[in-house]
């Protein structure tokens, strides 16, 4: 089968997104699959290679002769389904505009089957507040918040430091609402820290909020699966910056910044299970397909959620693919069950959506009976 693998996009993750596709691109199974590279630039636009990319060949980002000239999306999808005869989607999108439901909504528009979350749960997911707000109502524990009722072009940064040292105290962690790969994250003790985090992200982020710096073993947690059929929690992964004192860009995507443990050094079994039935509730809540990724801390009380991430990173240092391989799921067997997954999701949608002209099989529309 034909499979477009999307890559890049207009997010600050864009280059995240470049080094993930790189990994897939190399890992994905020939046998099984016709592989379709789109780059998305910055600027939006989408370029098609021109041919399916062998096996073993190096695929280029931004070069122009190997790809059909940058296209509108919907221009781009009508040319991967009526010339490349592409039947699945893999968005390895980071961030806004591929992983906060904009491109999963356009695929759902073109009954195109794709890899991850459906548009609304990728929405959601994408941002932080209405994150907390879903795993609230589920349950799920969190770190105390502070949530700023002003909006943030008018906000006052010494008056909502005053609020935040009230509510949360310091150090927290202030976050945009919707980013990922810890870009817009940062941690702050003083005045001066949250100046600084207003100056680098106010204006490019309609909202932020802080909370409550916790203390604790960081792990992470994957789930494969389907909302509403089985689901798989991976093995956690123990998160352990050599660098930095929390884990930051640089020690996410940085060779040798962390170090990643699977199992985490200081759970025991009983503990383990614990997050892992807490990552598929967060998955389920969610309502993910495919996968996700939930990021905790595990305190001396319990565990305490820090968000979950539809599409994770999937590059050579990434933390999904080091928790599959842990199960025994090499790199071409994850992504063979990610691509199973969305064709499984699509099939299942078609035998069930209510409204849907019936067609006599042709292609042509049955005529109603009176």
């Amino acid at each position: 089968m034909d499979v477009a693998v999307l890559a890049g996009g207009r997010s600050p993750e864009h280059e995240v997104s470049l080094a993930s596709t790189t990994q897939v691109l190399q890992h994905l199974d020939r046998a099984r699959w016709r592989v379709w590279p789109v780059y998305l630039d910055r600027a939006g636009r989408w370029w098609p290679a021109v041919k399916p990319l062998p096996a073993g060949a190096t695929w280029q980002a931004n070069d122009p002769m190997a790809a059909v000239g940058g296209l509108r999306p919907g221009a781009a999808i009508d040319w991967l389904i009526d010339h490349a005869k592409v039947g699945v989607v893999l968005p390895v999108l980071h961030g806004p505009f591929g992983e906060d439901g904009t491109v999963q909504g356009m695929l759902e528009l073109y009954d195109l089957p794709f890899v991850g979350s459906g548009c609304a749960a990728s929405a959601v997911a994408m941002d932080k507040l209405r994150t907390r707000q879903v795993l609230q109502t589920a349950g799920v524990p969190l770190a105390k918040a502070y949530e700023p009722k002003t909006p943030w072009l008018r906000a006052d940064v010494g008056e909502e430091f005053a609020a935040l040292q009230r509510s949360v105290g310091t150090p927290a962690f202030v976050k945009v609402d919707a980013s990922g790969s810890t870009v817009g994250v940062q941690r702050v003790q003083t005045l001066a820290d949250l100046q600084s985090f207003f100056a680098g992200f106010r204006g490019r982020f309609r909202r932020w909020f802080a909370e409550q710096a916790v203390t604790g073993e960081e792990i992470t947690v994957a789930v494969l699966g389907n909302t509403g059929d089985t689901l798989q929690a991976l093995p956690p992964v123990g998160i352990y910056p050599r660098c930095d004192n929390w884990f930051t860009h640089e020690a996410k995507y940085r060779p040798g910044a962390s170090e990643e443990v699977v199992p985490p050094r200081g759970l025991n079994k009983a503990q383990i299970e614990h997050v892992q039935e807490l990552a598929i509730r967060c998955h389920e809540a969610l309502v993910c397909d495919g996968m996700s990724r939930t990021d905790m801390i595990v305190t001396a009380s319990g565990p305490v959620v820090l968000e979950t991430n539809t599409i994770p990173g999937l590059t050579r240092t990434s933390l999904l693919p080091q928790a599959a391989a842990a199960a025994g799921l090499t790199f071409p067997r994850l992504l063979d069950r990610l691509l199973d997954l969305a064709l499984a999701r699509a099939a299942t949608d078609k035998v069930a959506q209510p409204g849907k002209p019936a067609t006599d099989g042709n292609g042509a529309l049955e005529a109603e009976s009176a």
